[in-house]
């Protein structure tokens, strides 16, 4: 065991060495971490960067890994996940609500449903986290998280201490905002009162919805690319000839062509080789550059 490791080990017990991070993603593809560990306060968060600040590794954060491909590789230094209290909800006084970067957002969506509270019902069929989905203003063309946002806490690598982040502050635009880079801690939305059946039958109706479009049962990580302007990427994928196609053990969705699903134990060096062939058959056939939407991590 490396010398840093064993340091990590001894601070943290719970740490895991070798993680294979394929159990960590809904891609259930990736190689392993040097060392992985969850965090469940404040404290263990603080004694992990410290420690990682001293012995000069890099900490990756993951939320519930489902907008991330991890390379074959694995990846070098530390991989953290925040879980216990980071996964709390409070309601506050009005329509304010709390909510950590562990949570995750369609547990939130209902818990809020269920209070009573709406605008973050079109934001029920993202899978990941509340911290995910704030670092990339995640949402569907009903509607982001970004603009129900009053505050981040954030944690400060100097202070090794929570700091709050202010909406004025905040730079929200499509799939991304001012907080990559940060390790996001929790945020506090603001939402609307409204009438509780009313909300529950809008919060079903967007799970129906997804339901039906989207495959949500295969190992995917939602939509793979980003939508260039004016246009729906899955429109122009099966344009050219895509749905269906396979490369390895990675296709792209015969039920939506913005998906790529992991259908028979794919590596992430076949997901990356179908991504390729689909941005170039569409820049070929229609002229357009396809952005990803998901984040790779990771070495080959």
């Amino acid at each position: 065991m490396s010398d840093w490791r064993k340091k990590i080990k001894d601070a943290l017990p719970a740490a895991k060495l070798d993680e294979p991070l394929a159990r960590y993603t809904t891609f259930r593809i990736g190689g392993p971490a040097d060392c992985f560990v969850e965090l469940k306060d404040a404290k263990e968060l603080a004694t992990l960067m410290r420690l990682a600040k001293d012995l000069k590794q890099p900490v990756l954060f993951i939320g519930f890994g489902s907008n991330l491909l991890v390379r074959d590789g694995g990846v070098r230094g530390i991989v953290a996940r925040l879980r216990g209290e980071f996964e709390g909800i409070e309601f506050l006084d009005g329509e304010r609500v709390r909510a950590g970067a562990a949570v995750r957002v369609p547990q939130f969506v209902t818990a809020c449903a269920e209070m009573g509270l709406c605008g973050d019902e079109p934001l029920v069929g993202i899978p990941g986290t509340i911290g995910g989905a704030l670092v990339m203003n995640a949402g569907t063309r009903e509607g982001e998280i970004g603009p129900l946002v009053v505050e981040v806490e954030a944690f400060d690598p100097e202070s090794l201490s929570a700091t709050k982040i202010m909406a004025k502050e905040l730079e929200f635009q499509y799939r991304r905002s001012n907080l990559e880079g940060r390790v996001v801690l929790g945020c506090v939305l603001q939402l609307k009162r409204g009438d509780k059946v009313d909300i529950m039958k809008r919060v079903q109706e967007y799970q129906q919805k997804r339901l039906q479009t989207q495959p949500i049962h295969t190992y995917n990580v939602g939509s793979t690319f980003k939508n260039p302007p004016g246009k729906f990427v899955a429109q122009l994928i099966e344009k050219a000839g895509l749905k269906g196609k396979s490369v390895g053990g990675a296709r792209v969705s015969p039920l939506h062509a913005n998906f790529i699903e992991n259908f028979a134990k794919a590596s992430a060096s076949d997901v990356l080789e179908l991504v390729s062939l689909v941005q170039k058959t569409v820049k070929n056939s229609l002229g357009l550059d396809l952005e990803l939407e998901m984040k790779v991590v990771g070495e080959p």
